[in-house]
């Protein structure tokens, strides 16, 4: 009954053990797969802003007619070599001119007032759509080639990317606090259950 009992202590020990290694190297895993998750949603949330207005541009020149549908306003993206105070732009359509205003510059004049958050390379100027002109086609004169781009669809898509990125970050958290859980409690099992040794048997001669 005494050796069924030593076996069983020694099965349960190579059991806890073994469990051990395997919380390790889970918790490895875990927190490997969770900093590489928050490292992407960071990247992820620095990319927000950064649009491609190039990609996104629906119409772009400098004088021309273009086709606007009504429902979402069009931002107007000049290269940012181009001077604040010195750029002009006009919408017309049947009924003339718009009444569209471009955005307010610095006090130098060199860059519009929020430059600041604008893609490299280029100025955000102001924006066609916010006086409800009607839907129809316009004629653009500007002083130099500009971009339009719809404000809603980019600011959507920059808003997506920027959940994508703040959940990445917590969920990378999340495995990443998982892992470090794991591998605590695999630590402990490892140096508290060391490698269990069957036990030696030693046979005594009779005794006459």
């Amino acid at each position: 009954m005494k050796q069924h009992k030593t076996e069983g202590r020694l099965s349960m020990a190579k059991a806890m053990h073994i469990a051990g290694k395997v919380f390790l190297g889970l918790g490895a895993l875990l927190l490997v797969l969770g900093v590489v998750m928050a490292g992407m949603g960071g990247n992820a949330l620095e990319d927000v802003g950064d649009v491609d207005v190039e990609e996104k541009t629906v119409w772009s020149g400098q004088e021309g007619v273009f086709s606007y549908d009504g429902r979402d306003a069009l931002m107007v993206f000049v290269p940012d070599t181009v001077r604040c105070d010195e750029f002009t732009i006009t919408f017309s359509n049947d009924s003339g001119p718009t009444e569209t205003k471009m955005d307010a510059c610095t006090e130098d004049g060199s860059a519009p007032e929020d430059y600041a958050d604008d893609p490299d390379g280029w100025y955000h100027m102001g924006t066609f759509g916010w006086q409800k002109e009607s839907a129809g086609d316009y004629t653009l004169n500007a002083s130099t080639e500009v971009n339009l781009l719809p404000m809603w669809e980019v600011v959507g898509e920059e808003l997506g990317e920027a959940a994508g990125g703040l959940m990445g970050i917590l969920g990378g958290v999340g495995l990443s606090g998982c892992g470090v859980c794991f591998l605590l409690l695999g630590g402990v099992l490892a140096i508290v259950l060391k490698d269990p040794k069957e036990a030696t048997q030693i046979q005594q001669p009779p005794t006459v």
